[in-house]
């Protein structure tokens, strides 16, 4: 059974499954070069048949009932959405705390908005005439975890801003099944309540929440901070196996709210107060809603947070967290949900390299219009990657672009910028090159499985420690031999925990690193410009060469090194 997988929202994406085996994976920011990208994802479509090699596909599963929220739309929602906005401040709070009234919202959204007549038109164009089947926005969440898994049975749960008038559910998956057991309404969502706090910020909301996250420890917690966080604290609280919002408002009245709440008070406090809320919160309608699970599997844009994430490793005896858990997973997870109701049990997820890779021809392609007197190009070979942590143990910072594109918002090796996590310093260098980070934020590390509990303090092995999703606190061995990884404030990392079967090339980079150096990981950062998407193809990756400081660029079998003057 072929599937195509569709997210039409932000950061649309696309996915080829073939008898519950995940062929490929791609965004169509990658392919525009457009952060987060959302709409229809026509190129992105063309490249997973591409890659996967499916002329045709039995079925196209596309995610989310009602038209997805785009990023443009997000302070100017367009009707319905502008409706439903504009009238919850005449329903009795009671009301909107429950979720009654979600399904018949939901079906007169579909019938205002022709989802389904512009879906199946869009498909057409491409030539598509494969059946369409849509699935709900926080089951599609829910597939992304329990499938991704592996488990055969587990507590489900799906936290995000909203999608299909919900922000939450909970699930029992077991086996093809997944039965849902409770669901949270959009207006009691903690994720809209932590994007608010993203745009009050400053910072651009469905986008920088991982900001707000880093910025969080960097707060001098006194009885100041004590006294504002006991005002905040009743805003949202768990009330059996739901979220409530207590609030009494929701989306952009939130700014109001914290205009007052948070007056004369210091950003970083606002993030603080924030993080600590939304774990709270979270942590809490967990254990609620625990009962006897020894498994949980977690998606949805909430569980993006690394930190809060950490906490749940020492709740259960298995954990999962979809990689890359926002919207631009559901993809994949109406694929994997159309085709357990056909009766075939999707593969668990076990790589993110899902994307295209280059050959020889195209990467000569894309070298030759580099500058001779700027950049010497030198052919290395196979011994590339050896070559390169060469370079990392002699303090350079240098850019890998090999092998298949990582799929999510995580660098993950093939497409990473590296550098030596020894050195302070490389920080501000990175920065000056080509990151233009905001000050607070970390670097993260990609560290040898067989060193992995050396650095970090870690309760619980899962699979999800391959895929950034996760923070944990450093060791001692960690703050001496990678601090330039750690978040300098808290002393935690988001590692990427790298095996050799997953990755056999960037492994033996860390290998060499680690015989030069007694160092078993490297500094990995995503390979882009600021506000630009992680590169995908040749041309790209020149380009942000050309417009960075990097020192080099390690590409197929190729170095491309900066000449520097003397």
């Amino acid at each position: 059974m072929k599937v195509l997988g569709i997210h039409d929202g932000h950061t649309a994406t696309a996915c080829v499954m073939e008898n519950g085996k995940l062929l490929a994976m791609v965004s169509e920011e990658r392919l525009h070069h457009e952060k987060e990208k959302g709409g229809f994802p026509k190129e992105a479509v063309k490249e997973v048949l591409r890659l996967s090699g499916v002329d045709t596909v039995d079925v196209v599963a596309v995610a989310t009932l009602t038209p997805p929220l785009l990023p443009e739309e997000f302070s100017s929602p367009k009707f319905p959405r502008s409706f439903y906005q504009a009238a919850y401040r005449l329903l009795p709070r009671t009301f909107l705390q429950g979720s009654s009234y979600v399904d018949i919202a939901v079906r007169l959204s579909r019938w205002f908005s022709k989802r389904e007549e512009k879906v199946k038109k869009a498909l057409g164009d491409l030539g598509i005439k494969a059946p369409v089947a849509f699935v709900e926005h926080h089951l599609g969440h829910a597939a992304t975890a329990f499938f991704g898994s592996g488990f055969e049975k587990a507590l489900v749960v799906t936290l995000d801003g909203a999608g299909d008038g919900l922000s939450g559910s909970y699930y029992v998956g077991e086996g093809l099944r997944l039965e849902r057991k409770g669901r949270i309404s959009a207006y009691n969502s903690i994720g809209e309540f932590y994007t608010r706090i993203t745009e009050y910020l400053g910072m651009k909301p469905l986008s920088h929440e991982y900001k707000v996250m880093g910025l969080a420890p960097y707060v001098n917690y006194n009885e100041r901070v004590k006294k504002i966080y006991s005002r905040v604290k009743g805003l949202f609280g768990v009330e059996g196996d739901r979220i409530i919002n207590r609030s009494g408002v929701y989306k952009a009245d939130y700014l109001r709210l914290f205009s007052r709440l948070f007056f004369k008070v210091r950003f970083d406090v606002v993030a603080y107060v924030a993080q600590r809320l939304l774990e709270e919160t979270v942590l809490a309608w967990i254990d609620n809603i625990r009962g006897g699970h020894e498994n949980l599997a977690a998606a949805g844009g909430v569980f993006m947070n690394v930190k809060m994430n950490y906490h749940l490793l020492s709740r259960f005896k298995n954990v999962f967290v979809m990689p890359s858990a926002g919207d631009e997973s559901l993809a994949y997870g109406a694929a994997a949900y159309i085709t357990a109701q056909n009766g075939i049990k999707p593969q668990p997820i076990d790589t993110l390299y899902l994307g295209r890779e280059f050959g020889k021809g195209e990467i000569e392609g894309a070298l030759e219009g580099l500058d001779g007197k700027e950049f010497r190009i030198e052919e290395i070979g196979p011994d590339i990657h050896e070559y390169v942590a060469e370079m990392l143990a002699e303090g350079k910072v240098v850019a890998r672009f090999f092998g298949r594109a990582e799929w999510g918002a995580r660098a993950l090796g093939n497409r990473s910028i590296l550098a030596d996590p020894r050195r302070l310093e490389v920080v501000q260098r990175i920065n000056r090159m080509i990151k233009k980070r905001d000050f607070w934020m970390p670097f993260a590390p990609s560290v040898m499985e067989e060193d992995f509990e050396r650095y970090f303090k870690v309760p619980l092995r899962t699979k999800s420690e391959r895929y950034m999703i996760l923070a944990y606190p450093a060791n001692k061995e960690a703050v001496r031999d990678i601090p330039a990884a750690l978040h300098q404030s808290d002393l935690t990392g988001r590692p990427q925990v790298v095996y050799e079967e997953d990755n056999p090339t960037y492994y033996r980079l860390i290998k060499r690193f680690k015989e030069k150096t007694g160092v078993g990981a490297v500094l990995n950062t995503s390979f882009n410009l600021h506000g630009k998407p992680i590169v995908y193809t040749p041309e790209q990756a020149v380009y942000t060469l050309r417009e960075s400081d990097l020192d080099a660029l390690a590409i197929g079998e190729y170095l491309v090194i900066r000449r520097r003057g003397v």
